[in-house]
């Protein structure tokens, strides 16, 4: 079944395949589509229920239990950022494709067994690396974001998400039927804590706190050449000032803080022209929630202060405030328990960067696994995980699956 795994993430990761050996496979693009017909194909082959809500999220259903509506899911997501690797959502996705198979077949070699349903599931754009918010689908499905706003999502050439789904034929009308309990996802960890501890196996515990704050500069155009220096007001200047300070006020507050300043909007663009509107997305993470909110005041009075010294304005465009939240207590035990069991080293801890499991927590109980990164590295085309500790993986939500399913209690 493992070798199968492999097999599986070499197809999927051919969809969107880059020179350099990573996925580019951004949501609702055509590219998206195929790594969609494939899945729905790999659905179909496993005789499950096939199912797309009206945000693309697809979902393959094993009935385990006809008698009750309760069902279990396991997944993550098949979108990829613009230098992704082959693992990022896809091997959760796949791994609980043949999860929920091997599963289904255990059930049917042991009658009565089984108390709920089981289902896999691909979500729509976790990324975020075409349009914004990341974590879309998962969150529409938890009742976080409604269908309307997520709908109304646009990329950078105004296309809606709404519109990009139906262009793909991917704006479901089956939603799922079953009453969902609990939520399992299988993931790579994207950075070296496991890797730094030798530990074949995570289970998160929660998240650290996100504030990503997107900030506009407005200055004025004026040509490059004749305009006096003391006249300009050129807004990338502001930019440049305002990115060294988020990494000043992160190193002055030496909390271990993460922030960055990753993406940047240049308007008119020209090299003939000063910038008269630039606009920098910003995030800052830390687990203590009061220190993202030291840092990222600071840094917002700081930078309306030294842009008004050169004559720019600013404005906030967007300041999404993800709290830090716990993941399902029961579920991490389960599945420190489960590797144990399994002769995995094992050990719990916070996921620094987002996932599908966080959003669908605000609905229903919900569990995340790791295995280790090599290097930490991930949004990378060298990202990495050995063989072995992707079957591991694939062991452990075998196993915790199969307790969600047959146990008493959900």
């Amino acid at each position: 079944m493992t070798a199968l795994l492999h097999d599986l993430i070499a197809s999927f990761a051919a969809i969107g395949a880059t020179e350099d050996g990573g996925v580019c496979r951004l949501a609702a693009t055509a590219l998206d589509k195929e790594a969609r017909d494939l899945f729905l194909r790999e659905i179909g082959n496993r005789g499950f229920v096939p199912r797309i809500d009206a945000i693309g999220n697809m979902f393959g259903v094993a009935v385990l239990e006809p008698a009750t509506d309760e069902i279990v899911i396991t997944g993550s997501h098949l979108d990829s950022q613009p230098t992704g690797g082959r693992y990022d959502g896809a091997y959760g996705v796949l791994a609980g494709l043949l999860a929920v198979e091997a599963i289904r077949d255990r059930c049917l070699a042991n009658p009565g067994a089984a108390r709920r349903n089981l289902a896999v599931a691909n979500w729509t754009n976790e990324e975020g690396a075409r349009f914004q918010p990341s974590l879309t689908g998962s969150s529409v499905f938890a009742g976080g974001l409604s269908l309307q706003d997520a709908h109304a999502c646009a990329d950078g050439d105004g296309v809606t998400l709404g519109d990009a789904l139906v262009g793909i034929g991917y704006c479901g009308i089956t939603p799922l039927e079953h009453r969902p309990v609990r939520y399992v996802e299988l993931h790579v960890e994207q950075g070296d804590r496991l890797e730094q501890a030798a530990g074949d196996i995570a289970a998160v515990s929660g998240a650290w706190m996100t504030r990503k704050i997107s900030v506009v500069f407005e200055g004025d155009y004026s040509h490059t050449g004749p305009m006096p220096m003391a006249l300009r007001r050129d807004a990338l200047r502001a930019s440049a000032r305002a990115i060294e300070a988020l990494y000043v006020e992160v190193a002055r507050e030496n909390a271990g803080a993460h922030a960055s300043a990753a993406r940047i909007s240049v308007y008119p663009n020209s090299p003939n022209v000063v910038a008269g509107r630039v606009r920098v997305w910003f995030e800052i993470r830390h687990e203590d929630e009061a220190v993202v909110f030291a840092i990222s005041d600071r840094f917002l009075k700081r930078i309306e202060r030294d842009s008004r010294e050169i004559g720019v304005e600013i404005s906030i465009a967007a300041d999404e405030r993800r709290s830090a939240p716990l993941l399902d207590p029961a579920g991490v035990e389960l599945v420190l328990a489960v590797a144990g069991d399994l002769g995995c080293k094992a050990l719990a801890l916070k996921t620094i960067t987002g996932h599908d499991a966080l959003a669908i927590q605000k609905r229903i109980p919900a569990s995340l696994i790791f295995v280790p990164s090599r290097g930490g590295l991930s949004h990378n085309p060298r990202e990495f995980t050995a063989s072995e500790a992707l079957d591991k993986g694939y062991a452990v939500l075998v196993e915790t699956l199969w307790r969600m399913v047959t146990t008493r209690e959900a």
